[in-house]
């Protein structure tokens, strides 16, 4: 476990860096697109699709809103893999990371991201995101961009 849980630096949103990204993480035969539509042809067209992942500049205070029970069952579920962000400049690296480890059965993941989703798949979505925090293999493939 790492000693610089907060040394996570900003990188670049581009489909190239993320999937070489995915690669040094030890994944196999998966790439990142960027999408210009959603339609049913495009999307055939890179077939397969493990995820989507919508990348924009958060506006503070624009339209958040609270519903109730929503931490509650996220928590709860054994059927999606989630691990509470907690991690500053690693938006893109958790959003892939959530997309890959929910995908487990549909993709090699490598040693690094097999063992830290054994490790912490029975663990609540906060302790998830610690533990991604104090992963130094995860955190210094991020840092490598």
């Amino acid at each position: 476990m790492g000693s610089e849980n907060g040394n996570w630096c900003l990188i670049e949103s581009d489909p190239g860096v993320f999937t070489e990204l995915i690669q040094n993480m030890g994944v196999k035969d998966v790439q990142v697109e960027e999408l210009y539509s959603l339609d049913a042809d495009t999307l055939r067209a890179i077939a397969p699709v493990h995820g989507l992942i919508f990348l924009f500049k958060w506006q503070p205070g624009a339209g958040h809103s609270e519903q109730p029970g929503a931490s509650e069952s996220a928590a709860d579920s054994t059927k999606v893999y989630f691990a509470q962000q907690i991690i500053q400049n690693a938006c893109a690296t958790q959003a892939i990371l959530s997309v890959l480890l929910n995908r487990s059965e549909d993709i090699e993941l490598g040693e690094t991201l097999s063992n830290f989703r054994s490790f912490s798949v029975d663990l609540p979505p906060d302790m998830r995101g610690l533990a991604l925090t104090n992963c130094d293999q995860i955190r210094d493939v991020h840092n490598s961009f």
